[in-house]
């Protein structure tokens, strides 16, 4: 009996092991697409607010003025 519950704790080692591995492989897979579905309503949510701050508020058109260039020679 010993022989049997010796041979019986060898052999099920290895598939608690994959067990474990299997089971963590799913549940980091479940974390990552919750991350990435809130990084996606997160993302589309700024950009929605961009577009529409971009709408209600254009962006000013700077006008280069013309002037002259002052060199300066400090190193005499």
């Amino acid at each position: 009996m010993n022989k049997r519950l010796n041979y019986l704790f060898q052999t099920i080692i290895p598939f608690l092991l994959v067990g474990m591995v299997i089971a963590m492989l799913i549940g980091l897979l479940i974390m990552f697409s919750y991350v990435l579905m809130w990084g996606i309503l997160i993302g589309g949510i700024l950009w929605v607010v961009s577009v529409v701050k971009n709408l209600i508020f254009p962006k000013k058109t700077i006008l280069k003025s013309e002037g002259r260039i002052i060199e300066h020679n400090d190193r005499k």
